[in-house]
């Protein structure tokens, strides 16, 4: 019987997300230079080139650029490889890719993840892993077409924006 509950809801989260439309910036600005509040997102389809600021990581598609890279203080950070065509800008001292093992290792290695937030509601819905921690085949499949981005608003700081892409869609962001 609780196999069947955890199928039926395993079921019901793989069709909600399939279904999910693509998550929209919360913040708007007419300049690629503006900062956001911390904990917002923004398409800037009019940032290129050197407004993006230096490429300082690659993750499959996706790229993330810092506009001060060495600051320690908040600044812009954009992330390409979106299927519009357009950056997603986010504020913040600190951004980095997610490693997925990671993830997947702190939230299923005890058997079934604590979804806590909307970042977390929609990768259990994305990964098709069941309660466990996915398989190595199955990691390397999902990290083809899914990240996560954690921005820190400071160095050291336990609270984070937390941005998931998936099938080059920004389908999640939250702060935790």
């Amino acid at each position: 019987m609780k196999n069947i509950l955890i199928l039926t809801a395993l079921a019901a989260l793989l069709s909600a997300c399939a279904s999910l439309p693509e998550a929209r910036g919360t913040a708007s600005s007419k300049s690629p230079q503006a900062t956001l509040p911390f904990g917002a997102v923004e398409e800037s389809c009019g940032a290129r080139g050197k407004e993006l600021g230096k490429l300082i990581e690659k993750n499959g598609k996706w790229k993330l650029y810092d506009t001060r890279p060495g600051a320690v203080g908040p600044r812009n950070f954009f992330v390409t490889g979106f299927k519009d065509g357009c950056a997603r800008k986010v504020t913040g001292a600190v951004a980095l890719f997610g490693d997925l093992g990671l993830y997947e290792l702190v939230n299923y290695g005890g058997g079934g993840g604590a979804l806590r937030t909307q970042t977390d509601k929609a990768y259990a819905g994305i990964r098709g892993c069941g309660a466990g921690v996915c398989s190595e085949g199955k990691l390397k499949r999902l990290e083809r077409s899914t990240a996560f981005v954690s921005v820190y608003p400071r160095p050291g700081a336990a609270q984070s924006f937390e941005l998931l892409m998936h099938n080059r869609k920004l389908v999640a962001a939250a702060v935790r």
